[in-house]
């Protein structure tokens, strides 16, 4: 297992600073930038032409399915979070009178794909903190028999407070909804099992925690 230092060593900036701003934007390791570098000479030197760069992608697809403990065929990538939770909003089959569940704390990627469900007749509801926190009993008063979608962050990026989500999945589950999660700001820091959690969609970059460039990220939409 390797030691602190070892891993500092792959992250040139910490030659230069202590970094420790990875909720924003985190820094390239130099395996990341190495592998983004070589992609970019392929692409000028021969378009990529033989280098395989499309079975690589798929080796991609199954480790993201490992770290999520799901399936490879439930996984695939997206430019953003928003792109991903973007899909979930335009891909159900919304009817008037249905309302999404979320918080009130919530990044504005995951408030105006639902707030624009407003033109079908969907009402977003958005929970208020309370002392910092988002009690599941105030997300449990808020769904009731036409809530289709819970949608929450994992972690929320203003407070760092982190969602109870087996929970909140159970609590799903009794009332029929379905969940939807934000996880750029947990992935790669804590573990997200998304069978275990009941996760039924997941959206994230990969440019805070998970080490990698803005406008690549990955979505998950359980195969049910």
């Amino acid at each position: 297992m390797r030691e602190v230092h070892e891993w500092r060593t792959l992250f040139p900036i910490t030659e230069k600073y202590n970094f420790q701003n990875h909720a924003a934007v985190a820094p390239l390791s130099r395996s990341a930038a190495d592998a983004m570098h070589a992609y970019v000479r392929s692409a000028a030197d021969t378009a990529g032409l033989g280098q395989g760069f499309y079975e690589k992608a798929e080796k991609v697809r199954r480790d993201t399915a490992v770290l999520l403990n799901a399936d490879p065929r439930e996984i695939t990538f997206t430019k953003n979070t928003t792109e991903g939770l973007g899909w979930v909003a335009a891909g159900l089959d919304w009817n008037e009178g249905d309302n999404v569940v979320s918080t009130a704390v919530e990044f504005p990627a995951n408030v105006y794909p639902w707030m624009g469900l407003r033109a079908r007749g969907v009402e977003l509801r958005q929970v208020a903190e309370q002392g910092g926190r988002i009690p599941l009993e105030g997300l449990a008063d808020a769904i009731d028999a036409r809530t289709r979608l819970v949608a929450v962050s994992a972690v929320q990026y203003a407070s760092g407070f982190r969602m109870d989500l087996v929970g909140l999945s159970r609590l799903c589950r009794e009332r029929g909804a379905l969940l939807c999660v934000d996880a750029i700001q947990v992935l790669g820091m804590l573990p997200v099992d998304v069978q275990a959690m009941g996760i039924d969609f997941l959206s994230a970059d990969g440019h805070k925690w998970l080490c990698g460039p803005e406008g690549c990220g990955l979505f998950y939409c359980r195969r049910d």
